[in-house]
């Protein structure tokens, strides 16, 4: 990862997490920009909506003030799959929805920080679909 690369992501985590978080976790896979729509990804006979960047890529942050479907996908999956409030699923990434986000993190034992990133990303239980119904599985 280039320095640049490096700067860009501290400069996110510092701005969605309100400062910077250093843990003792080993290192996640770097986001490649903000969350931004949501799509359906396929993992064989099975789809799920997926926050993603403009780009498609499910290595995304979000947090606190964030808006839209991506937003709707995740609380969903919260709601359904992860047995956390994350309240209405309204689309708005709140107070209720960061809690649960952090309720999410503590229980995987990763970095507590209440933001939506790929380590989050890694250990939420999505709503997978297929012709047969329904079933809550990781990425």
């Amino acid at each position: 990862m280039s320095l640049r690369s490096k700067a860009v992501l501290l400069t996110v985590a510092a701005a969605l997490g309100g400062g910077l978080v250093i843990t003792a976790s080993p290192a996640a896979p770097a986001a490649t920009g903000y969350c931004a729509k949501s799509k359906l990804v396929t993992k064989g006979s099975y789809w799920a909506e997926l926050p993603v960047t403009s780009g498609g890529s499910t290595s995304c942050v979000m947090g606190s003030g964030a808006t839209g479907s991506h937003v709707s996908a995740l609380q969903h999956s919260l709601n359904i799959c992860n047995n956390v409030d994350a309240g209405a699923n309204d689309g708005i990434y709140g107070p209720q929805t960061r809690s649960a986000v952090r309720t999410v993190q503590s229980r995987a034992g990763i970095s507590v920080d209440g933001t939506y990133g790929p380590q989050t990303r890694n250990v939420v239980k999505w709503r997978w679909y297929s012709d047969g119904g329904a079933t809550c599985a990781r990425l």
